[in-house]
């Protein structure tokens, strides 16, 4: 396989490049200034080096050119008044584009007008919102075109933490360069199961420190100091377990959760219940303030892998490639200093299917029916319960 230039710089790291020009291997180095001097250049090549192999440097930002070429004549630059807003991903060759929903809408959640798409090339044509899906911040642009390039989404798996990606825009070259920092995730905590309990590792194994009010766990009788052992069969041997295997399940799903108290081993069948809406407002890292601005919407994402790349709010709604030059998703928020959000392309595809009718595609639709179904299927076993206790209750208040 033919590795890329910049590759190998990264690969061989400034040590293999240092050196003054000029001077052999091992020949002093100064100003006349004796050891200070020569300890100065020392420090001042190494910074040289060190910039220009890094990777966002010309030779590096050019090496990317050819993964980008087939991508870069799908992305769209969004303008408002002449003003970059966003970018954006062509999806179908009828003039139908995707984009970051908060970046094209005001603070009022309301669609902003006079937008205008300005495609590789220079020409420009108006833009208008057909369509938002808001657990993704994905907005459906329409502009009066035909014959457009759609993005042609990966079909792998979405990459690996450590592989190298790169951001598209309308430029030969990146928009930034970054790492995969951490596979592609569910980032909407109130879509997931939710038990309520917290836990913690104690000599014996994985206790419970808390049990909710009015919880799932409160409901089948979990109590303080329970050793979980095991949920659907699966040992649960620390905290990364428990929260991976209960985050795995859909509210109102049931669980089997196998504990231990005192002595004796129990099973018990919990319905987990919808954790409740994240509180806005809460404390960020203060750093994230120094390093630009960062998206409005930056959390909640059903589906996101998180990369370093250092992007600007206007940069996101373009396409992600990799090393391959496929398109691995959709960069969708600037979270903090160095995380950014990207939504992958097996995700991206199953959104834009039918996007030339004007609107989304709502594979989440059959979802939210089951959860539906299993929510009214736990009220009425609550019903029940409660008919069966009033029948008690009638029955020694008569003796």
């Amino acid at each position: 396989m033919k590795i890329p230039l910049f590759c190998l710089f990264l690969v061989a790291g400034p040590g293999l490049f240092l050196g003054s020009a000029g001077a052999a291997p091992g020949e002093a180095v100064g100003d006349g200034e004796g050891a200070e001097g020569a300890e100065g250049l020392r420090a001042a090549e190494t910074d040289r080096a060190q910039d220009r192999f890094s990777r966002e440097t010309p030779e590096v930002m050019a090496a990317w050119a050819p993964m980008l070429e087939a991508a870069r004549r799908s992305t769209v630059r969004l303008l408002r008044e002449g003003r970059p807003i966003a970018l954006a991903t062509v999806v179908h060759q009828g003039g139908w584009l995707l984009t970051k929903a908060s970046e094209v809408q005001d603070g009022k959640g309301q669609a902003l007008s006079d937008l205008s798409a300005e495609f590789p090339g220079g020409i420009t044509l108006a833009a208008r919102v057909s369509d938002v899906h808001r657990r993704h911040d994905l907005a459906l642009l329409k502009v009066e075109a035909s014959g457009l390039r759609p993005v042609e989404w990966g079909k792998e798996s979405a990459p690996e933490p450590g592989s190298y990606v790169a951001a598209v825009g309308l430029e030969e070259v990146p928009v930034a360069i970054g790492v995969v920092s951490v596979a592609a995730r569910n980032l909407d905590e109130t879509r997931k199961g939710f038990l309520g309990i917290s836990v913690e590792p104690r000599e014996g194994g994985l206790h419970i420190k808390e049990v909710g009010q009015a919880s799932a766990a409160a409901e089948v009788g979990l109590l303080k100091d329970d050793v979980l052992i095991s949920i659907d069969g699966e040992a649960v041997a620390n905290v990364s377990d428990f929260i991976r295997q209960i985050g795995s399940h859909k509210p109102y799903e049931t669980v089997k959760l196998m504990i231990r108290r005192g002595q004796e081993d129990k099973e018990l069948t919990a319905t987990l219940r919808r954790r409740a809406q994240p509180q806005s407002g809460l404390a960020e890292d203060a750093r994230n303030a120094l390093s630009g601005a960062i998206s409005r919407t930056r959390s909640g994402f059903p589906s996101a892998l998180q990369h370093d790349m250092v992007l600007e709010p206007a940069e996101c709604g373009g396409p992600v490639v990799d090393l391959q030059g496929r398109v691995v998703g959709l960069n969708i928020a600037r979270s903090g200093r160095i995380e950014c959000f990207a939504i992958p392309s097996g995700t991206m595809a199953e959104l834009a299917q039918g996007v030339e009718t004007g609107k989304f595609a709502r594979p989440e639709l059959e979802e939210l029916r089951q959860e539906v179904k299993n929510a009214e299927a736990l009220l009425e076993r609550v019903r029940q319960d409660a008919e069966r206790l009033k029948g008690q209750l009638k029955e020694v208040e008569g003796s």
